[in-house]
Parts: C-alpha cells; structure tokens; sequence
C-alpha cells in the first residue's frame, strides 16, 4: 500500500458513513479501516488542489503530451490564452477542430474504472465518491451526490458569458474542456491509486489538474488556460469569482 505515515488517519465525522458501511455485503474486497480513514486524507488534498491559484507551464505541458502518447496520438502544438473567455472565444471561430478530449479521457479513466470495479466492492466504491471529493454534496443516507466538477463550472460559466456577446451561439457545438474530470472523478481515482490499486495512467490527469486551469484537447493542438488567481463560492458552494488578472470574468 502506498498510504502515508506522516499524516495520522483522520476519523469520519459522518455517523451515516460508519452506518453504512456496517450494511455493506461482502461479495468483492471491503476497505479496511486504514483505507477508510485515510479517505479524508485525499479529501483534504484535492480541496487544496482545487484552492492552489499556481499555474506550472512546464509540468502541464509535459502532462499534455503524456496524455496525447496515451491514447496513441500525436503531440499535438499548445496554445496558452489568458482564460476560459479567450479561449472559448478563439475555439468558437475554429469549428474545423477535431476534438480528442473524450478519446483521452475514456482511454485513462475506463481503464482506471475497470480495475477498481474488479476489485472493490460497489458499495465501498460509493463511499469513496461521496467522501473522497472536496465539492460533493451527500444527498441522503444512501449517499446520492452532486458533484460539483470545477471543470465544468469553468465550462458552463464561459458559454454563458459567450452569449451575452454572441446571443445566438450554438453552445453544443462548443467542446468540453479536458478538466472536466478534474476533482470529482479524480479524487475519486487518485484515491484508489494512493491505496495500492494498478491505475498508475491516473497521475497523467492528476499532474494536469495540478498545473494549469482549463485544457482542450483537439487534433494537433491543445488549447491551455493558466489557473484563476483566485476563485470563490458562495455558501451553497456556487462559483461566484472566478479572477484572472485582477479580473472577475464572471461579472
């Protein structure tokens, strides 16, 4: 296993989880306590992700072409703009693009899904997607969730911003960035990877989500965002600021 031993396993505040997980059958492997404690532990690390405003262009670009070897591409060039505006805005007026975030991301992740699906109970496998994210929202006791995926507020707060100038903008035709994956999913993956599970190709996406904002991955180029300088939630866990030079391109 590949826990730590400088951080102490943290308890699980929720009573409900302690709940569940004595109902929890045993057709496939259980977590042990060690890996159940240690599910706040990567909880807290991606928060701290998801608040680190350092972008690093030399990491993320290496991460890119990672990505592209992965899923049998070609590198492709890398364009950085200034935000997710900029950029929609340039991909708005490219419809030739042929766009290979979806290719990426299903040769990493259901690679990543199958292995854990093999081993792991169903049950555990919850667990860890309502705990194991920094922005999930536990529903109810059966623990139903809404993920709220950074990526794609960066996605959908761009597009709305894009009609406001452009009011007949088709936002389908629009494509999805490759972060879409970025906290929810991969908190989820990276836990499972820091615990002993064969999904090393995670840290690929896990580099990427560390070292730039939005990435777009297409056919010979990949267009790239720096992170937000800062970025703030209202109470109900909103994106209300997203900062780009001193600049809510939200407002």
């Amino acid at each position: 296993m590949l826990l730590s031993t400088d951080i102490p396993p943290q308890a699980i505040k929720r009573e409900s989880l302690a709940q569940y997980l004595a109902k929890v059958s045993t057709e496939r492997r259980k977590l042990v306590k060690l890996e159940v404690d240690f599910i706040p532990q990567i909880r807290d690390k991606w928060d701290k992700i998801l608040v680190d405003r350092t972008t690093d262009r030399k990491r993320a670009e290496k991460a890119i072409d990672a990505c592209y070897l992965y899923a049998g591409l070609d590198r492709s060039n890398i364009l950085w703009t200034e935000n997710p505006l900029t950029a929609l805005t340039f991909l708005m007026n490219r419809p030739d693009l042929v766009d290979v975030s979806s290719r990426i991301l299903h040769q990493i992740c259901d690679t990543c899904d199958r292995e854990i699906n093999c081993q792991i109970q169903p049950a555990f496998i919850d667990v860890v997607k309502a705990y194991a994210n920094p922005r999930a929202v536990v529903l109810d006791e059966a623990q139903n969730m809404a993920f709220d995926l950074l990526g794609d507020f960066l996605n959908q707060v761009s597009i709305s911003e894009l009609q406001k100038s452009y009011p007949l903008l088709d936002t389908l035709s629009l494509p999805s960035a490759l972060q879409d994956y970025r906290i929810a999913y991969l908190s989820y993956f990276d836990y499972f990877h820091q615990i002993g599970i064969d999904i090393p190709q995670i840290q690929l996406l896990v580099d990427l989500a560390q070292s730039c904002g939005c990435c777009w991955a297409f056919e010979n180029i990949t267009i790239v965002t720096p992170k937000a300088s800062a970025i703030e939630f209202n109470d109900r866990g909103e994106l209300i600021a997203l900062i780009y030079d001193g600049v809510n391109i939200l407002k």
